[in-house]
């Protein structure tokens, strides 16, 4: 029995990434190998850098990864990266830990969102 919460809205907004790249579906499967494997390696360099707790570099990463989920139309990836961003802004890095752990966690809803939808 899943103790989850059903979510209402998909982690990412495939029609309005459809949209956006004019209803290619090829550079949209493009689009999503390079996204999906791009906030793979920013997830996995943000553990690692959060060992060294050093803001900057963090607050930085989360940066870039805010936009780059937003354009790519996930949302609450972009959300989560920008809590981030504005935590290490503000110099409080022990929350750092538990919002790279949320980013992982919904990357991971990501992929399995995708792989259902034939991505």
């Amino acid at each position: 029995m899943s103790t989850t919460v059903p979510r209402e809205d998909p982690p990412i907004d495939l029609n309005a990434l459809r949209v956006m790249l004019g209803g290619d579906g090829g550079l949209v499967k493009m689009i999503l190998e390079k996204f999906r494997a791009e906030i793979l390696g920013d997830i996995e360099q943000l553990k690692l850098i959060q060992i060294e707790q050093q803001r900057e570099p963090i607050r930085a990463l989360a940066h870039r990864l805010k936009g780059t989920c937003g354009n790519a139309q996930a949302g609450q990836l972009s959300e989560i990266a920008k809590l981030l961003q504005f935590a290490m802004a503000a110099g409080e890095l022990e929350q750092a830990p538990g919002l790279i752990k949320a980013l992982d966690a919904e990357r991971l809803s990501l992929e399995r969102y995708l792989s259902e939808q034939g991505f």
